[in-house]
């Protein structure tokens, strides 16, 4: 009798166990599903505010990066575009409306040279676009298809998609293309310049970067380049999709917790700081191409590369106590002045036969003398 009573007792032990881990596997299974779940609604309701009222979700937007960089008044904002200049007290900062004098003329010297960089990276992108859609042409070459569905499969392609979304960030989506882009400075001592994806066509630049490190036009090129080529690599929705990615892992680690919890107190901290090694990591190489590409562009825009990088020369005499460290967003200044002192040897405007006709050299003469 005992015996069978222990087989008993035996069998049913090893029942509650087998339906324990089935439970268990089934609840860390369900993690995935509902990240994705909860990633959706949140993106469905983002999509319904955006189309509900558009012009209201930038300009709320637009305010948050200003507060992020020190700004606090809509009188320490001008904004420059082809319509004019106008401030951002009401919705006149996103159509431009308002026609008015430039009070600083930085803002007009950001939009002048602004668009030549931007004009600069469209010809970038489109050149690399066809040479992607040319590369993608051999993989169906010798096949008869229709035109329509060559197309379709072109576009498909991975490196010729990517392409086409650099376009679209730099262009946008209105019949305007480069032309409906706005140059904004504002007043703060913070130096910065920005662009975002969730503000399209947008040029940042504040006050306190001239005052502290951009003294001309070359140097102005080669930050308003770098920041040009963020866009271009989509860098912000990269960095943004790796983070989710990241968190997501976290929550799945954390849910293989035996202690129900108890374990879980401990290595949040350690899952937590190893995301934002990793994120840092990410962001320092986006820095690094974010350099090189936007060197490019500055020369194809005919500014002096040699001269434009010694504002990282600058930054890193302000910075040179910093110490900086595998959670730095970015390298360290010293590195990237000594990379892109190389880099100009080969990129520079004397490399661009449009950029040396005696126009141009006249131009530059008159440009290269330092702001006041």
């Amino acid at each position: 009798g005992r015996g069978l009573k222990a087989h008993y007792v035996l069998a049913g032990k090893k029942s509650s166990l087998t339906w324990s881990r089935i439970a268990f596997y089934v609840k860390v299974a369900r993690i995935p599903f509902l990240i994705v779940a909860i990633y959706g609604l949140g993106y469905r309701q983002g999509v319904t505010d955006s189309v509900r009222n558009p012009l209201k979700l930038q300009q709320g937007t637009f305010e948050t990066l200003l507060k992020e960089i020190g700004v606090d008044s809509d009188q320490d904002v001008e904004i420059v575009s082809e319509r004019g200049v106008s401030g951002f007290s009401t919705l006149e900062w996103f159509i431009g409306r308002a026609q008015v004098k430039a009070d600083d003329p930085r803002a007009l010297k950001i939009a002048s040279i602004g668009k030549e960089i931007i004009c600069s990276a469209r010809r970038y992108v489109r050149k690399n676009l066809e040479d992607a859609v040319e590369k993608a042409k051999e993989n169906y070459k010798g096949r008869v298809m229709k035109d329509e569905v060559l197309a379709r499969k072109l576009s498909e392609d991975p490196e010729v998609e990517f392409w086409i979304h650099a376009l679209e960030r730099l262009e946008g989506a209105s019949l305007e293309g480069i032309d409906k882009w706005q140059y904004v400075l504002a007043t703060t001592p913070i130096p910065n310049a920005f662009v975002s994806e969730m503000l399209p066509q947008r040029l940042f630049v504040t006050t306190g970067l001239f005052e502290q490190f951009v003294h001309n036009d070359d140097e102005l090129a080669m930050i308003l380049g770098h920041e040009i080529s963020h866009l271009i690599q989509g860098h912000l929705s990269q960095k943004s999709a790796f983070e989710s990615f990241l968190r997501g892992l976290e929550i799945i680690v954390l849910m293989f917790d035996p202690t129900d919890g108890l374990l879980s107190l401990g290595i949040a901290t350690f899952l937590a700081s190893t995301r934002e090694a990793l994120v840092a990591a990410k962001s320092r190489t986006h820095e690094t191409e974010a350099d090189e590409i936007g060197c490019r562009i500055a020369a194809m825009s005919c500014y002096d590369t040699k001269r434009g990088a010694e504002v990282f020369r600058k930054m890193h005499e302000q910075d040179g106590s910093v110490k900086h460290d595998f959670m730095s967003t970015h390298p360290p200044s010293a590195e990237r002045y000594e990379t892109l002192k190389h880099l100009t040897d080969s990129q520079n405007y004397s490399e661009y036969s449009y950029c040396n006709t005696l126009q141009r050299k006249i131009a530059r003469a008159f440009a290269r003398k330092n702001y006041k």
